[in-house]
């Protein structure tokens, strides 16, 4: 019997095939980072808007240059807080 073949590949070197490839197709978060100075912004916003320190415990706050590039690729992409939230979780080059 003839096993029907496959594009996908599970095997030793799959990874590095695919880190190659999207390194050929090129990233687009890489170039939105080239166009964008996440830093300053993230001071913008740090002295726009009071956080608070923690002394009331709760969940630590995400540091704003983290918040300020979730928040513009969001808007670039047009996703909503739970489709952003799953690009997060599933795709590496957003983590």
């Amino acid at each position: 019997m003839i096993t029907p073949r496959s594009a996908l590949k599970f095997d030793l070197f799959a990874e590095a095939s695919r880190q190659h490839k999207r390194d050929e197709v090129g990233d687009p978060l890489q170039v939105i980072a080239r166009h964008i100075d996440f830093a300053a912004l993230a001071g913008l916003v740090d002295a726009l808007i009071e956080r608070g320190d923690g002394r009331k415990g709760g969940r630590p706050a995400y540091p704003t240059e983290v918040m300020v590039r979730i928040l513009v690729l969001k808007r670039l992409y047009n996703l909503s807080d739970e489709q952003m939230e799953y690009q997060l979780l599933d795709r590496a080059s957003y983590q």
